[in-house]
C-alpha cells in the first residue's frame, strides 16, 4: 500500500475530526442559514462603528476611555466569529461560552467608554472590573423599577455561568444522551440541527446586542451615520422578530438633515487642537496659568 492509499484511509487530525460536514449541514438548514446572514450584517455594522471610532482617536489626543472600550469592542468582535465557527463545526455548548464573553466584553467596553476613571485604573492596573460593577451601571439601561438582579444582564449572566463553569449542566450533555439513555463521551461533535439553529440565533442576537452597546457608549447617538443606525433598526427587527422596535422608529429624512447639520457644525480633531489652544478658559490654559510658563 503507497502513501497516497494509507493518508485516504487515516482519519482526519483531531482539530478537523467531525466539523467540516456540519459546514454543508448548517448551509442546508433555513433557519441555520438565516442566522449566519444575520451574524454576518451585524458583523460588518460592529466592523464599521470599531474603525471609525479607531481613526477618531487616532485623529485627536488620545484618552483612556477610547482605548480600552476599543479593545473590548475587538475583543467582543473577535469573539462573535469564534462563537460563529465552533457553532458551526458542531461545538454548541462551546459556542455558548464564548457568547458569555461577547456579552461580558461588549458592557465591559460599554462601560469604560463612559467612565474614564474606572479605564485609567482598568489601563494601569491591567485588572478586570467587577462585574458588580458593570451590572451597577447597566442598571441605566435596564426598564425603570425592575431590580439588577432581574435585569435582563444579570438572568443571562447567571445562566451562562452554568455552561461557562464547568457545571454538571455543562459537562453531562457530553457524556449522555437523553434519547439513547446511553453513557458515551462525545469527543467528536454530533450535528443537531436545532441545537445548531439556536446557537446561531443566539450568536446573531448578540451580535445586535454588541451594536446597541456601541450606541450607548457614544457621546451621542446622533453622531453615528443614518445609514448605520438605520441598518442596525432593520437587523434587529429580523433577528428578534417578536420584539417590539417602535421605539426605534424615526423620521429617517429627519435624522439624516440633522446628522450634516451636527457634522458642518463639528471641528476635526486638529482644529480642535487649535481651538483649545487660543480659548483662554479651556483645561489646558488654565492648567498652565496654574502651573506658570514652562509646565
Amino acid at each position: 500500500m503507497n502513501s497516497a492509499e494509507e493518508s485516504e484511509k487515516m482519519p482526519p487530525p483531531w482539530v478537523w475530526r467531525g466539523c467540516l460536514e456540519h459546514l454543508d449541514k448548517v448551509s442546508q438548514d433555513q433557519r441555520a442559514r438565516e442566522s449566519t446572514v444575520h451574524i454576518e450584517i451585524g458583523l460588518d455594522l460592529l466592523a464599521y462603528a470599531i474603525e471609525e471610532a479607531t481613526r477618531s482617536m487616532h485623529a485627536g489626543p488620545l484618552t483612556s476611555n477610547e482605548l480600552a472600550s476599543i479593545a473590548c469592542y475587538t475583543r467582543s468582535f473577535r469573539a462573535i466569529r469564534v462563537a460563529a465557527m465552533l457553532a458551526t463545526s458542531g461545538f454548541v455548548l462551546e459556542a455558548r461560552v464564548y457568547v458569555r464573553d461577547v456579552y461580558e466584553s461588549s458592557s465591559m467596553a460599554r462601560y469604560l467608554a463612559r467612565e474614564p476613571a474606572k479605564a485609567d485604573i482598568w489601563l494601569s492596573d491591567e485588572r478586570w472590573i467587577k462585574d458588580n460593577e458593570v451590572r451597577q451601571y447597566v442598571q441605566k439601561f435596564t426598564a425603570p423599577g425592575i431590580p439588577i438582579k432581574d435585569s435582563p444582564y444579570s438572568q443571562f449572566y447567571e445562566q451562562s455561568s452554568q455552561i461557562h463553569h464547568p457545571t454538571a449542566r455543562g459537562c453531562i450533555p457530553l457524556v449522555y444522551s437523553e434519547e439513547t439513555k446511553n453513557i458515551w463521551p462525545q469527543l467528536v461533535p454530533q450535528y443537531d440541527a436545532e441545537h445548531a439553529a439556536n446557537a446561531l440565533h443566539e450568536i446573531a442576537m448578540e451580535t445586535v446586542f454588541v451594536c446597541f452597546t456601541f450606541m450607548n457608549a457614544l457621546a451621542d447617538p446622533a453622531v453615528m451615520p443614518v445609514e448605520w443606525r438605520k441598518d442596525l433598526k432593520e437587523l434587529a427587527e429580523a433577528v428578534a422578530r417578536e420584539a417590539d422596535w417602535s421605539h426605534l422608529d424615526r423620521d429617517w429624512d429627519e435624522e439624516q438633515a440633522k446628522f450634516e447639520a451636527l457634522r458642518a457644525q463639528a471641528l476635526d480633531a486638529d482644529e480642535l487642537e487649535q481651538y483649545l489652544d487660543n480659548d483662554p478658559n479651556s483645561v489646558r490654559n488654565r492648567l498652565r496659568r496654574q502651573t506658570g510658563p514652562g509646565h
